[in-house]
C-alpha cells in the first residue's frame, strides 16, 4: 500500500486590527507561485479564542498560518488550538504580550467616545503611528490604512477595540510547529523584544528583523517579507514533506 501523499500547502492570510484582505495585495503575486493563498478575516468574535475557534473549521489540511499583528494573536490560539492542521507558523509584526491597564482604559474611552458620532475611520494620528516615521506623509499608504478601516466599519472597530489580549507565553512552548517570526526595526506598536520573547518561547522558531519598516510591513516592505517567508517555508516546511 503507498503512503499517502502530504495535502497541497496552503497559506492562510489573517490580517491585523481595522485591515482587510487588501492588506496583502502587493504580496498575493509573490505568496501564490509558492502555495494556494486562503484569505481568513476577524470579524466575528469578541475574543481572541472566539476569532481562532471561528476560523478553524474552514482550515484546510496541511496549512502555514500567516498572522499579522492582532492576527497573530489569532494565529498562535489556532496553533495551540488545532495544531493538527498546521505545517507552520508566521507571526508578522506581532507579540504574546497581555493588553496593558494603560491601553485598556485608552481603548475604553475611544469606544465611549466612537459610540456617540459617526464613525469617521481612525484618526489621522493612529494611522501615522503605524508607520515608519519617514513614512508618515505617505499619502497612498495612509490611504490604503484609511480605506480598509472605513471597509469594515463601526461594528468592527468597536469589537475589535474592546479585545482584552492575554497573555500567550504559557501556550508557546505547546506549539511545536515550525515558526517563523517577523519584526520591523522602526515598529512603534509592537517592539523586537516582544518578538525576541516569542522566538525564545516557540520550540521550532526563527526570527527575522525588516530594516527601515514601521508596523505596517506587509505594505511597507511587502518584497522583503514575501522573501523571508519563501526562504523559510522552502528550507522549514517544503524540504520536510
Amino acid at each position: 500500500m503507498k503512503p499517502l501523499c502530504p495535502a497541497p500547502l496552503t497559506l492562510v492570510l489573517i490580517p491585523g486590527f481595522m485591515c482587510d484582505a487588501s492588506l496583502w495585495q502587493a504580496m498575493l503575486p509573490e505568496l501564490s507561485k509558492i502555495a494556494a493563498i486562503q484569505f481568513a478575516d476577524i470579524n466575528e468574535g469578541s475574543s481572541i479564542a472566539a476569532m481562532a475557534e471561528h476560523i478553524i473549521p474552514s482550515l484546510p489540511e496541511h496549512c502555514v498560518l500567516i498572522g499579522f499583528s492582532l492576527g497573530g494573536y489569532v494565529a498562535r490560539r489556532i496553533a495551540y488550538l488545532a495544531p493538527q492542521k498546521l505545517a507552520g507558523l508566521v507571526l508578522v509584526n506581532s507579540s504574546a504580550r497581555a493588553s496593558t491597564e494603560q491601553e485598556l482604559q485608552r481603548n475604553q474611552q475611544q469606544i465611549s467616545m466612537s459610540e456617540l458620532y459617526p464613525f469617521k475611520g481612525q484618526t489621522l494620528s493612529a494611522l501615522k503611528r503605524a508607520l515608519h516615521p519617514d513614512r508618515t506623509d505617505d499619502a497612498p499608504l495612509l490611504a490604503h490604512l484609511q480605506a480598509m478601516s472605513l471597509n469594515l466599519g463601526k461594528g468592527v472597530f468597536l469589537r475589535q477595540l474592546g479585545l482584552v489580549r492575554q497573555d500567550g507565553h504559557a501556550e508557546l512552548a505547546q506549539i511545536t510547529c515550525p515558526s517563523l517570526i517577523i519584526a520591523s526595526r522602526n515598529d512603534q506598536m509592537r517592539s523586537i523584544e516582544e518578538a525576541k520573547n516569542m522566538a525564545d518561547a516557540l520550540p521550532n522558531s526563527h526570527l527575522n528583523i525588516i530594516e527601515d519598516c514601521g508596523h505596517m510591513s506587509p505594505l511597507e516592505r511587502p518584497e522583503v517579507v514575501c522573501q523571508l517567508v519563501r526562504a523559510w517555508l522552502t528550507s522549514k516546511i517544503v524540504a520536510q514533506k
